[in-house]
């Protein structure tokens, strides 16, 4: 199985107030920061649905690629890369989760992997998904298979823009981190209070 990666980056950060992908933080922003940590991965994606530009942001060797039905959220953007790879699966972040690192990325892949031998398979997965200390599910910070597209396109043309609804259709693996140095990966940076303690010493 061929998994690629996209970065979820075109939200219009109505929170936060300004582009979260152009934050900053140790030195980079959250764009840059993201796409070195997952620079392994063969394909690279960067769904931009606000469609404004990342010229010198990213290395070479990511293609950024507009939503397909915009204004719809991160399924429109997830749609999009979907629709976009070649792969038979992606791993998804978001562009709000600096912390993420390979590891926990390739764990999360290796689940996928188990079932590659056949989709149809009873135990074969759909979706690889992310759960943090707690219990909090992190939908998109997962491993999503080419063949759930017609259930995100669905629910985009029924105006149901939720992820988690589209899950509830689907085989998902919940995959629960093990301590709170990885839940603390899982971390959105969405308005900003989460920005200052993220900042914090």
């Amino acid at each position: 199985m061929k998994i690629g990666c996209a970065i979820l980056a075109g939200g219009k950060s109505s929170r936060m107030g300004t582009d979260k992908a152009l934050l900053e933080f140790e030195g980079k922003q959250f764009i840059t920061q993201i796409a070195e940590e997952l620079s392994w991965f063969d394909e690279r994606i960067i769904a931009r649905g606000n469609n404004s530009g990342l010229e010198g942001k990213v290395e070479r060797g990511w293609t950024v690629i507009p939503d397909l039905y915009p204004d719809h959220g991160p399924i429109g953007g997830l749609h999009a890369a979907l629709s976009a790879c070649r792969s038979d699966a992606l791993f998804v972040v978001t562009c709000d989760m600096p912390l993420i690192e390979s590891e926990l990325v390739r764990e999360l892949c290796a689940w996928m992997q188990e079932t590659d031998v056949d989709e149809k398979r009873v135990d074969a997965y759909d979706v690889v998904i992310s759960v943090g200390e707690g219990g909090k599910i992190h939908p998109l910070c997962g491993v999503y298979r080419k063949s759930v597209l017609p259930v995100l396109e669905e629910q985009i043309l029924s105006d149901r823009n939720r992820v988690m609804a589209a899950l509830k259709q689907l085989r998902v693996k919940y995959v629960t981190v093990d301590s709170p140095a990885r839940t603390r990966q899982l971390a959105n940076i969405n308005t900003p209070e989460d920005y200052h303690n993220l900042m914090k010493p």
